[in-house]
């Protein structure tokens, strides 16, 4: 299975935050899922009992390490904030119905924001309807609380807070104020677009409780959080507060929880965990009487306890798919849906070995190479169905108001034929399973391109990720193609930790004449899915520094501009302009137990990062 990367973890295994605030959209019973995925959600089910311990599987690697909201960006994954912390704590916004990339109003503590003063001031009004345990309501001044400690901890450490991005959110506030104790009005240092804004920065917030953590010693007075000193000090003390892992079921901080679950024991070792139902939530009370998050030392014991029946529910590595109708026959159920973002082999246009910089500058390059990418073989062979096509940095699923219509058709189909006539009408030599040359050098229109000298060879290395199998078989494969149109494609294995530091031009520009091209995984995107930091040409995520005035003003009217739906026009022009090749995206797959039953959004949510086991309950 591909790891993603993301500016911020609301997305992204990253993880990883439509409805802009525009138009709200409520929770629903009805699954949001049809005819597209792999597998199925069943209806829910009429007959139901009450209690019950549902047994949640956590893979290596994907079990939680933190328990404070203001996570660290060291311990910032989506299984310490999904999987564990919103259990406990709700974000302002939930980011998911089902698969569908939307803020979910249904499960949220608060209404559309509203934009005003030129998109400079943004109100957001809670709902009311939500309490902490201790029984007091969640106020504005818990919203509040929540910015300033943010504030506190990048202001010791950019570090300090995984979703931070210098410059933005909370950089971006101003100021903020509670006219009322339902409303929070933020002043904004410049316009923002509001779509952008709502779902890239709003949907970061946990509001914490201020009543119980406002204190800097377990037993110590109240003090005032918004003197930006005591502020420093509260952080400081929760944050010591949150390394004793050990403490965590223990730790009365721990207790105050707004969410539907309390903690009631934690493995400092191994990140295991049991939950019980929070008997003072807003929400809907959950039905079953335990939730036990079991942490996993490998993928194989995994599978094995699902098949063994030891596991209510489990997520099915990519190497096993294959067993998901031995699963079915054990009286499992599975569904898989793709995380929203994309998986992608970035082009580094600054490298000039070879000339390689100057090949790379010419889209037709990009386009030829782009034809040997074959999606529909990679999801057959190599992921057993369970990934779906993506031609851009907008996927076609999950569907997103945003996808572009050139996203849902590969503008660049496979074709060895297609590559070859691109490269000879462009002045190449082309020699299947040898190595294409120019021939015709020169800045015309049936000319090799500025920069190309005559005899320059259509040869380059490629750094994939050689701890993922499927990675390993797509570009195999890809480098086999490229071969039959006389273009070199060298692969060099290499450690995902490895790729993403050392091959990477804005944080290692020592190593630019390293690499042609690569293949660490993906990106994890939020609801609004600008690639602002990606495919801007100051991007600190702009790993081969691809740089477009066209894709600049595009980003910057995303981020900037008065339209909600600009990101449309981005990701329409880089799925044409091609600072990457776009790979099929694979699928999250999870099986769970067909004796449990819920809301189908509770089920196939469960590829989104989005984890609401307080739906679930068992039948009779």
């Amino acid at each position: 299975m591909r790891r993603f990367i993301g500016r911020w973890t609301a997305t992204t295994a990253l993880v990883l935050a439509g409805a802009l605030g525009l138009a709200a959209c409520s929770a629903s019973n009805k699954p949001t899922v049809k005819h597209a995925g792999f597998g199925s959600v069943p209806p829910p089910a009429s007959s139901r009992v009450s209690g019950g311990t549902v047994s949640y599987g956590m893979l290596p690697g994907q079990t939680p390490g933190f328990i404070f909201p203001v996570t660290p960006a060291a311990k910032s994954s989506a299984f310490t904030i999904y999987d564990f912390q919103y259990l406990m704590w709700r974000p302002l916004y939930w980011p998911r119905i089902g698969t569908e990339p939307a803020i979910n109003y249904g499960l949220s503590l608060a209404t559309a924001p509203v934009f005003s003063n030129g998109d400079k001031t943004v109100t957001v009004k809670l709902t009311g309807r939500y309490r902490w345990s201790n029984g007091q309501p969640v106020t504005a001044k818990d919203v509040i609380f929540s910015i300033d400690l943010i504030k506190a901890a990048v202001g010791e450490s950019s570090a300090n807070w995984g979703n931070y991005t210098p410059g933005f959110f909370p950089s971006n506030v101003v100021s903020v104020s509670s006219p009322d104790a339902r409303t929070v009005v933020m002043q904004l240092n410049r316009p923002y677009n509001p779509g952008w804004f709502d779902l890239d920065q709003l949907s970061l917030i946990v509001p914490l409780p201020s009543a119980a953590w406002a204190r800097t010693t377990p037993s110590g007075p109240a003090v005032d959080f918004t003197v930006p000193a005591n502020a420093k000090r509260i952080y400081d003390f929760l944050t010591a507060q949150a390394n004793l892992l050990g403490s965590y079921a223990t730790n009365p901080l721990w207790q105050t929880v707004d969410g539907p679950f309390k903690l009631v024991s934690f493995s400092a070792s191994t990140g295991g965990n049991a939950l019980v139902p929070n008997p003072a939530y807003s929400g809907a009370k959950a039905s079953i009487a335990r939730l036990e998050e079991v942490a996993y030392t490998s993928n194989i014991a995994e599978v094995d306890a699902l098949l063994s029946h030891q596991l209510t529910v489990g997520t099915i590595p990519g190497q096993d798919v294959p067993q998901v109708h031995r699963l079915s026959k054990a009286g499992y159920n599975f569904f898989g849906y793709p995380n929203f973002g994309w998986s992608y082999l970035p082009f580094n246009f600054k490298n000039t070995t070879g000339h390689w910089n100057s090949l790379v500058a010419q889209l037709y390059i990009r386009q030829a190479l782009a034809h040997l990418i074959d999606q529909g073989a990679y999801i057959k062979g190599i992921y057993s169905g369970a990934a779906e096509p993506a031609y851009g940095p907008v996927p076609s699923l999950p569907v997103s108001q945003f996808t572009p219509a050139d996203a849902k058709t590969d503008p660049y189909p496979y074709s060895v034929a297609a590559a070859k006539s691109l490269l000879t009408r462009h002045g190449w030599h082309v020699v299947p399973s040898g190595t294409d040359t120019c021939a015709r050098p020169g800045t015309g229109a049936s000319q090799c391109g500025a920069g190309i000298p005559a005899g320059t060879k259509l040869s380059f290395n490629l750094m994939y990720d050689s701890q993922d199998s499927s990675i390993s078989a797509e570009d195999t494969a890809f480098a086999s193609a490229a071969r039959d149109a006389g273009i070199q494609v060298n692969l060099a294995g290499k450690a995902f930790n490895t790729i993403i530091e050392t091959y990477n031009n804005p944080s290692a520009p020592a190593n630019v004449n390293a690499w042609a091209m690569e293949d660490f995984g993906g990106i994890g995107l939020p609801l609004y899915p600008t690639t602002n930091g990606i495919f801007n040409s100051t991007g600190s995520f702009n790993f081969g520094s691809y740089a477009s005035a066209k894709a600049d003003a595009l980003i910057h009217a995303s981020v900037y501009g008065a339209n909600p739906s600009a990101v449309s026009a981005e990701a329409a022009f880089l799925t044409r302009d091609l600072p990457a090749l776009f790979l099929p995206d694979s699928d999250t797959v999870v099986a769970w137990s067909k004796k449990l039953s819920g809301s189908p959004d509770s089920f196939s949510g469960l590829t989104q990062s989005s984890f609401t086991p307080e739906s679930w309950y068992f039948t009779k």
